[in-house]
């Protein structure tokens, strides 16, 4: 086993470090480093073409949305049996806490001598773990008396709040806590969060380091949200087991600031029906592949491709709630559907960003798209994911479009499908209200403020729900066709950019001379008319003692 030979990927910004390492393991024939690279496109290459005994990472460098933490937690996400190390800087007990417990396998701080890193970049290959800094302390009995005093008192107080953080992390993510609740359990988890802060800060070093939070206290771990390989097409999805998907979709809750439509669905219909439309994706994707579509197809009918998605969804999802006898028969509701669909492509589906890159992705995954000469900057290893999960959310919504305007008042469809906050008319109507306003806040502002800022607005499955990112895209080409009130905002936006440091300077000056004027020119003539009213208060004070003194010497006399 000693023998065998340990490929590894080396993700580090710092070239000239890289260049060292690798340098330094060329003389080691038991170790080979694939590649050493800080770009998306070559590791995600490497992940998928030869994937290494172990990744090597340096998670402390930006590159331009995605910062390496995010990317090292990708990473995870998306090949969860792929060992990790990290090789850093020195990193704070909470950063390699939360590292391990997202399943990095070991970490090593730069500057450690080259054979223990091969010795350990070895043994993390083997399936150990490399966790010297978080080793616990099992024997007290090297410490003073004081020592020991002071481990107890610390170790016994952050269990005791860890203890609490827990249950009050468990009821923040239950669903239906009323506004009120919601505020309590946040006031508390900040304080407790501010007092463990401040416990291990006042920590001594050599507690601090070594600490660990006992397998009884320590809080459950995140489960990883698995992602079904872009190419991974079946025959028959229908057939698969959903329990593939529940990784997926099982934390549905909207935690954005914006309404969805999926928001009208209890949880469990929501998950269904976002495993559905999963589901109905590889279907249609697959009879595609099956005649033979090629990519240059694809842009002309991307739109007619989702729709037919949609309108799959829509028929399989409502014909399982909807009472044909007292809603629709389902041939009536198939040409229902057929009716809605020109209104669903323009106002919904065609306004989903890069269809054409995610299907041609999903169609086609093996094809080397740099043959044609194209340069694909957004292929990356968020970008799969992110527009695809995106897509989903998107096509999902656009189900709940019809139901909501068709079926918002069918009692049955309510009962079987709505969240019961929202069973009575007066809820849904506000509902749908609230979608009307938000439709024409993303319109007229946060649309062309993504455009010019050339961003991507995007929802995407986390292991908590669903929540929004903001990935960069080119953009100029839509930026140039805006008109209206649309174009207008982004005049705006301009002037805000050019006039706003100049308006903060001049505000920032005249504060600047106010503050002058009230402490040197008025504070300094305030401070003379009390001095001088204290100087003739003092001088009266001294006339009216001196002249009684006289009338005294007198009347002595």
């Amino acid at each position: 086993m000693s023998d065998r030979l340990i490929t590894l990927l080396l993700i580090d910004e710092d070239t000239v470090f890289r260049l060292g390492l690798v340098t330094a393991l060329l003389n080691q024939p038991s170790l080979q480093v694939l590649v050493q690279t800080d770009t998306f496109s070559e590791i995600e290459h490497c992940l998928k073409t030869t994937p290494p005994d172990l990744v090597v990472i340096d998670p402390l460098f930006p590159r331009g949305s995605l910062s390496g933490w995010a990317l090292l937690a990708e990473l995870r996400r998306t090949y969860p049996d792929q060992k990790i190390c990290l090789l850093t800087a020195s990193l704070e007990y909470d950063r390699l806490l939360n590292a391990r417990s997202k399943g990095v396998e070991g970490y090593f701080a730069k500057g450690t001598a080259i054979a223990d890193l091969i010795s350990g970049f070895r043994r993390i290959a083997e399936g150990n773990s490399e966790w010297k800094s978080l080793r616990p302390i099992t024997d007290t009995s090297q410490f003073s008396p004081a020592q020991q005093w002071l481990w107890r008192l610390f170790a016994s107080g952050l269990r005791q709040i860890q203890s609490q953080l827990i249950p009050i992390q468990n009821s923040l993510a239950e669903p239906g806590l009323s506004d009120f609740e919601r505020l309590f359990l946040q006031g508390q988890q900040r304080e407790l969060k501010t007092a463990q802060w401040l416990v291990q800060r006042l920590m001594p070093q050599q507690f601090r380091w070594r600490y660990q939070i006992q397998p009884t206290d320590r809080p459950a771990r995140s489960a990883r949200v698995p992602r079904p390989e872009p190419g991974a097409l079946t025959s028959s999805p229908e057939s698969s087991n959903l329990s593939v998907f529940d990784g997926i979709f099982s934390q549905s809750q909207n935690l954005t600031s914006f309404p969805l439509e999926l928001d009208a669905l209890t949880l469990l219909k929501r998950q269904e029906l976002l495993t559905l439309t999963w589901q109905k994706t590889q279907t249609i994707l697959s009879e595609l592949k099956s005649l033979n579509i090629t990519p240059e197809q694809l842009p002309k009918n991307r739109v007619v491709i989702l729709s037919e998605i949609w309108q799959a969804v829509t028929l399989v999802f409502l014909g399982k709630y909807i009472d044909p006898k007292a809603d629709y028969q389902l041939d009536s509701l198939q040409s229902l559907l057929e009716s809605y669909k020109p209104i669903i492509q323009g106002e919904s589906l065609a306004n989903i960003p890069a269809i054409e890159r995610v299907l041609d992705q999903l169609l086609f995954p093996n094809q080397d798209r740099n043959a044609s000469g194209k340069k694909q900057e957004e292929d990356t290893i968020t970008f799969n994911f992110y527009y695809l999960d995106n897509l989903i959310i998107q096509v999902a919504n656009g189900v709940m479009v019809f139901i909501l305007n068709y079926f918002s008042e069918s009692e049955n469809t309510k009962l079987a499908l709505y969240d019961p906050t929202l069973h009575s008319s007066r809820e849904i109507a506000r509902f749908r209200n609230n979608l009307a306003w938000y439709y024409q806040l993303r319109y007229y502002w946060l649309k062309p403020k993504s455009i010019f800022e050339s961003q991507h607005s995007l929802f995407h499955f986390t292991s908590q729900g669903i929540e929004l990112v903001q990935v960069y895209a080119p953009r100029e080409s839509e930026l140039a066709q805006l008109r209206g009130i649309p174009w207008l905002m982004t005049l705006l936006l301009e002037f805000r950019d050019a006039v706003s440091p100049r308006l903060q300077a001049i505000i920032y000056f005249l504060g600047n001379g106010f503050v002058f004027v009230l402490t040197q020119v008025l504070g300094r003539a305030i401070g003379l008319i009390i001095k001088g009213v204290l100087q003739g208060i003092g001088s009266t004070w001294q006339d009216a003692r001196y002249g009684s003194k006289q009338r005294q010497e007198k009347s002595n006399y």
